[in-house]
């Protein structure tokens, strides 16, 4: 488990992973938020946050996201989720309050450093701890984050498999990278909203459609 700080020498070549424009990105946020806005808060370096946030020392733009509708949901609401004596799960009403899944087409290529197989962590003189190292680690892989910013400053963020829904993957786009060659206005030129993807997640039919989508999951919960 590779807890020590970055290399201060370096002489590998991260590889690198190009999302082509057309492909769909999923993202649960609060409705208060539009679907394409990049989070501009910077977190303490030692406590709170995500894996890859920004912090005083790094300070950009961040953006999560899923390739798929599962993953989005099952990395923001099924983390502490424990199975009763039949295996199965109960996702919580508070979990989807204020809440909406919405689908958005990348309108740009972007060029992501891949964090994907081992081969891709090794490169950087990682392992799989990196993309999987639990909340008490952040401060840890949040350096990371910031060092490998720096080994590939062409990377418009990173791509790795989901923790929590392992073999589909999940992104971070940093925002400081991706105003530099789209333009101020990045955030609505690079993400369309498609309308008809978005689902309010508190309502009915919310309830209706996360029980479909995880039921091979056997997570359920119930209507409002």
């Amino acid at each position: 488990m590779p807890l020590a700080k970055p290399p201060t020498r370096y002489d590998g070549t991260p590889i690198r992973h190009v999302l082509q424009r057309g492909a769909c990105l999923w993202r649960v946020h609060s409705r208060a938020y539009s679907p394409w806005s990049f989070n501009p808060e910077l977190v303490d370096p030692l406590f709170g946050g995500a894996r890859f946030d920004a912090t005083g020392d790094d300070r950009y733009p961040y953006y999560y996201a899923a390739l798929d509708e599962t993953t989005a949901i099952a990395e923001t609401m099924l983390r502490e989720l424990h199975p009763d004596e039949e295996g199965k799960r109960a996702l919580g009403r508070p979990a989807v309050a204020g809440r909406r899944i919405s689908g958005l087409t990348l309108t740009r290529d972007l060029e992501l450093l891949s964090l994907v197989t081992g081969r891709d962590l090794g490169a950087v003189g990682q392992d799989a701890w990196l993309v999987t190292a639990p909340a008490h680690q952040y401060p840890q892989t949040r350096a990371w984050a910031h060092w490998l910013r720096q080994q590939a400053k062409w990377a418009h963020g990173f791509i790795w498999s989901s923790l929590r829904d392992p073999g589909r993957m999940t992104v971070v786009l940093f925002g400081d990278r991706c105003a530099a060659d789209f333009g101020i206005g990045y955030e609505q030129a690079l993400l369309h909203e498609v309308p008809e993807l978005a689902i309010d997640l508190d309502d009915k039919d919310g309830a209706v459609w996360l029980n479909r989508l995880l039921e091979p999951y056997r997570v359920a919960i119930s209507p409002p």
